[in-house]
């Protein structure tokens, strides 16, 4: 079996978020279960590797001119290879419009993809897609065609596509006019006009054209199947729901391991975590200049934005539970302007309890994994969420909100603590209970290991990935 996955961002070469981690741990996993596996992602300036191979060039038809796009290789598992894009329009994942970019780089995709199927040489089973940057793909292979007649192209008809929502809030919605420099007819689009302008979703494209819709946690899969997108999703949900399927992410835990970690000064397993964990929160104190004591550590690792992760619920629960002589709290990110202003204030209110380190540090965010006793995730919704599977791994207790990902991978009372509602009380509440939990030693040793134990690695969703796949090829 052979697949092409195609993404915006492979950790290790070049990260945004999440789903970097998510194309560069997944085609490995689905390599060691004997998937040959093609990562298909532009060249971008800042990608700096060596051992990348030239393999050819495409030539590429997009807003009535013909380009010529250059196309390496290069190797990262056994059966898995990235093969990455070079062309001038795909230079800067940022380069605005962002849209046009990534419109350009999915018609290289297709056009890569047709050309594979005509030569024969190692045929593509699966297109498999991920988000709103590369979701038009179906689409510009004739999967249109699939949904509207019910039988693919020539170029599509041996030949199964899925598209991986991994955060919904971002669709690609576009001036009308990138569908004429696709090359595409505009009948194939659910076209949504706002007074005089003409707009499309790219990410729509995709949900109408592939075979099957997967998002990242079973509980996201149900959420959105049942909500009211009134936004230029429309109902695609509500009529696809039977082609929703919702896999679990998972963790590397090879990277993610506090045995080995070499970012930490003191490494740990399950049966040392205590006194692994012990010393690590003194590291964690001086780094981020808090004093020691005998309350609890929480932490938060995240974007410092309202719209998803909660860090408005985090600083309104410290107005309304102040820290002094309760607890203290390490946050580490970057992201609205007036919310870091808003956290700095808090620090200098609490200076003794609260740590704001404005950025993202890697080694910071495991220090912080490590030497936490609690990690906050409060978000207003989570397709999955990695951070509190990294944090029952590094034997981090998380709180969180009952959404999502969230909801999937964390037991009340058991392996952390879920509230419900999204309010500061109900994280409050949630807090009050992960302390006292903390102040008696044989419950929350059981809560730690527990936490420890579960397994959140690839191996399973990547077995659920080949099921899948084997279930479209019949």
């Amino acid at each position: 079996m052979h697949v092409l996955f195609v993404t915006s961002e492979v950790a290790g070469l070049f990260k945004i978020g999440g789903l970097a981690d998510v194309s560069d741990a997944l085609p490995k996993a689905l390599s060691e279960l004997g998937v040959t596996v093609t990562v298909a992602l532009p060249f971008y300036a800042s990608i700096d590797i060596k051992g990348c191979t030239g393999v050819g060039e495409l030539s590429v038809d997009y807003a009535g001119d013909r380009e010529t796009v250059e196309l390496f290789t290069y190797p990262i598992a056994d059966r898995a290879s990235v093969l990455l894009f070079r062309h001038h329009r795909l230079l800067d994942y940022h380069k605005a419009p962002i849209e046009e970019t990534f419109a350009f780089f999915s018609k290289a995709v297709a056009t890569f993809f047709m050309e594979n199927a005509v030569a024969g040489n190692n045929p593509i089973d699966i297109v498999h897609c991920n988000d709103w940057h590369t979701a038009v793909v179906p689409t510009l292979i004739g999967e249109s065609n699939k949904t509207l007649h019910g039988s693919g192209t020539v170029q599509s008809g041996g030949v199964k596509t899925v598209i991986t929502i991994h955060n919904l809030m971002y669709q690609g919605v576009v001036d009308v006019c990138v569908i004429d420099h696709l090359g595409a007819p505009r009948g194939i689009f659910h076209i949504v006009k706002k007074g005089t302008k003409e707009r499309v979703s790219l990410l729509r494209s995709g949900l109408e054209c592939a075979d099957v819709i997967t998002t990242v946690s079973p509980a996201y899969a149900k959420e959105i199947t049942l909500q009211k997108h009134r936004d230029s999703l429309g109902d695609v949900f509500a009529r696809r729901k039977d082609k929703v399927v919702g896999i679990l992410n998972g963790i590397d835990t090879r990277s993610w391991d506090p045995s080995r970690d070499a970012s930490l000064a003191q490494t740990y397993n399950a049966s040392a975590v205590f006194e692994g964990k012990t010393m690590m929160k003194r590291v964690l104190r001086q780094a981020t200049g808090l004093p020691g004591g005998p309350v609890p550590v929480f932490g938060f690792v995240g974007r410092i934005e309202p719209r998803q992760k909660g860090i408005d619920l985090v600083m309104k629960a410290i107005g309304q539970f102040h820290p002094d002589g309760k607890y203290q709290i390490v946050i580490l990110g970057t992201g609205e302007k007036h919310t870091e202003t808003e956290l700095a204030n808090m620090v200098k209110q609490f200076p003794l309890s609260v740590a704001f380190v404005n950025g993202f540090n890697e080694t910071l965010a495991r220090k912080i994994y490590a030497g936490s006793d609690m990690f906050l995730v409060p978000s207003k919704f989570e397709p999955c969420g990695l951070t509190q599977m990294i944090a029952m791994r590094y034997g981090t207790v998380p709180v969180v909100r009952k959404t999502g990902g969230l909801a999937d991978t964390v037991d009340d009372d058991k392996t952390g603590f879920v509230f419900t509602s999204y309010s500061p009380r109900s994280l409050v509440d949630a807090m009050k209970r992960a302390i006292h939990a903390w102040e008696t030693p044989n419950v929350w040793k059981v809560i730690v290991h527990r936490g420890m134990e579960a397994d959140f690695s690839w191996k399973r969703s990547a077995g659920l990935y080949v099921d899948l796949y084997k279930s479209l090829l019949g």
